[in-house]
């Protein structure tokens, strides 16, 4: 009986032991890499409006069309401003008629006078008929100017090249001038990328550029959302005044060349600065990472195959790994699949993993959940 008993004890024993695979902690020299969320914005962007009310008597473009600078986008009923045209052109013609009949009369009642033929008073009403007849001419030569302006606002075009957005409005619809928006558009080449960056990473990569000469914020990495590495880099051109103090940070805004017009606005992207290279940097699987209450940990195994919980400060991500900033000495041996199971003080069994593992293997443990990976936060 003693011996069954015995056994049954090392079968309880073996079955507490979890499985695990783990991994050894990396030291190498690695790229300073400070990653940022950002989105695409219109260098240029434009609400476009009408300077003259009216009905809408053409319609020039699609939604979603590329536009050049001055290509005419809407007509606006024109019959009431070239009206408002020609009765300012006749109204200029009468008073340039006056203004030259006065300009004869004057001129010889200054004959008159200066051969005492007249009296002052005579002479002076004459000048004075001839001045106003060419303030008449000047008014009439304003209106009929504004006439020729409002005429040719009747066609609104667009302000600059760039793409433009589908519009309600269509040929019959009434506009009110520089009130109704008529379209939007935006220019896409180039673009800006707004980001947000810490106070700390500011300092950082401020330092980076004071003590090594690496110009971080001048050869700017972007990511799309899919991952893909976008062609040309960017440049930030754009700076806030002040760290916004409700939340530690600085607002960027990085221009990038945009000629196929691939980035559109609104897009969500990541940027990425390096800051130089960190010296024998700690590097952990992204894997080995388990959050609770905003804060990361990994279970180190000990000698006595027993796992202890630490706490660490993450850095920037590299490929597979995040840069571990504080918590460990660089010599651990970490659990990197079965992270959901463990706990502190629990046995586990572990079996190795290699770096090309992490793309290719598939968690035995029934951890699933440990296989994802996400973004760093510090």
């Amino acid at each position: 009986m003693m011996a069954f008993a015995g056994c049954g004890q090392n079968q309880q024993a073996k079955s507490n032991v979890i499985p695990v695979k783990s991994m050894q902690v990396k030291r190498q020299d690695t790229p300073d890499t400070h990653e940022f969320t950002g989105f695409v914005e219109a260098q240029q962007e434009a609400s476009i409006t009408a300077n003259v009310s009216g009905r809408i008597t053409s319609k020039s473009f699609n939604g979603g069309d590329y536009v050049q600078a001055g290509q005419v986008l809407f007509t606006i009923d024109q019959r009431t401003y070239q009206a408002n045209v020609l009765k300012a052109q006749a109204d200029l013609a009468n008073a340039r008629s006056e203004l030259i009949r006065l300009n004869r009369d004057a001129d010889r009642y200054t004959q008159l006078y200066n051969q005492h033929a007249v009296s002052k008073q005579t002479y002076d009403n004459a000048i004075a008929q001839r001045d106003q007849a060419q303030a008449s001419v000047d008014a009439y030569q304003a209106l009929l100017e504004n006439a020729r302006i409002s005429m040719h606002d009747t066609e609104v075009v667009a302000p600059f090249s760039g793409r433009i957005d589908t519009s309600d409005l269509s040929v019959g619809n009434y506009v009110t001038a520089g009130q109704t928006v008529l379209a939007t558009m935006s220019n896409l080449d180039p673009v800006r990328i707004k980001f947000s960056i810490s106070e700390n990473e500011y300092l950082q990569l401020a330092k980076a550029y004071s003590e090594n000469g690496v110009k971080s914020l001048e050869d700017l990495k972007l990511i799309l959302s899919d991952g893909t590495v976008y062609s040309a880099r960017g440049v930030v051109d754009q700076a806030n005044r002040e760290i916004t103090s409700g939340t530690g940070t600085l607002t960027l805004k990085a221009r990038y060349d945009n000629p196929n017009h691939m980035l559109m606005p609104g897009m969500f992207a990541r940027v990425q600065a390096n800051a130089g290279t960190l010296q024998n940097a700690i590097l952990i699987p992204q894997r080995a990472v388990k959050e609770m209450l905003y804060k990361k940990f990994v279970f180190v195994i000990g000698s006595d195959n027993k796992v202890d919980m630490k706490e660490v400060k993450l850095g920037a991500r590299v490929g597979r790994f995040y840069i571990v900033e504080s918590g460990l000495e660089g010599n651990e041996n970490l659990v990197v699949e079965g992270v959901q199971k463990v706990s502190k003080g629990s046995e586990v069994k572990a079996t190795p993993m290699t770096e090309a593992d992490l793309d290719t293997a598939i968690d035995t443990t029934g951890d699933s959940a440990s296989s994802g990976s996400g973004s760093s936060s510090k």
